[in-house]
């Protein structure tokens, strides 16, 4: 199998290492771990990946110092980190110091399709700022979060919005969008409806659909994929995580 670029994975939860390795191994990636801060740098002497994958509850030493240790070394200075966490509660200053130091952030958990995106975007060339951006539709009956994810995709996306599940119907079927965001809990039209009729409509059967839920529940996953989306994210969604999501799935889905 020819080898598609090197990368770090450092996790101190050897379930998710393992995980996080064979995932990237099958897809083609060579794979190294570090369980602490302490050895991923041990590790770093010797290696230079082509990217990385950081989680930020680290014993001894969180994500962010281990960046800021790692961006003084000029071999590791521009390497691409993504870091990947299952704590929602990052506040803004957090945040904003990981971006700073040319971090994003996802969420855990992630789908293997979820995981190679993220991998795939840290090793893929800064985009064309002249190529057509995608237009993508929000529906959310939230207007906080639906301004919230309108604002921070909007660098990106060409931003369509609706508040409820018809109106999002109604909208994607006159405007035809590239990808449409939809929340599954709406009053009226619930998304998981909102969907399986877009995709039982010839006009917008074709239009990749993410769906956002903060319902723990058994079988999302596969309620999600019955009804003909691309993908099921956990809310609170980190920005990056969505905007890697929806490129993802319009690739797949062209």
């Amino acid at each position: 199998m020819i080898r598609r670029g090197t990368v770090l994975i450092v996790d101190d939860d050897p379930q998710v290492t393992h995980t996080f390795a064979r995932l990237l191994s099958d897809a083609g990636y060579a794979v190294s771990t570090a369980a602490d801060a302490d050895s991923a740098i041990r590790t770093l002497e010797t290696m230079k990946p082509d990217a990385m994958l950081l989680d930020f509850r680290l014993p001894e030493v969180d994500g962010l110092e281990f960046l800021r240790r790692l961006r003084t070394r000029p071999a590791h200075a521009s390497t691409p980190v993504a870091v990947i966490t299952g704590d929602f509660l990052l506040n803004e200053t957090i945040t904003t110091a990981l971006h700073e130091l040319g971090a994003t952030l996802y969420f855990k958990p992630l789908w293997r399709s979820d995981l190679v995106a993220v991998v795939d975007r840290l090793l893929s060339p800064a985009p064309d700022p002249a190529a057509q951006r995608l237009r993508l539709l929000l529906v959310d009956d939230c207007a906080a979060e639906r301004d919230l994810y309108a604002m921070v995709l909007q660098p990106d996306f060409t931003i369509l919005t609706a508040s409820r599940g018809d109106d999002g119907v109604n909208v994607a079927t006159r405007t035809r969008p590239d990808a449409i965001i939809l929340d599954v809990s709406m009053p009226g039209l619930t998304g998981w409806e909102a969907c399986a009729r877009l995709k039982t409509n010839p006009d917008t059967e074709h239009i990749p659909v993410i769906l956002l839920t903060g319902v723990e529940e058994r079988d999302l996953s596969q309620h999600a994929m019955a009804v003909g989306a691309s993908a099921l994210l956990r809310k609170p969604c980190a920005p990056d995580q969505l905007r890697d999501t929806v490129i993802a799935a319009t690739r797949t889905d062209s």
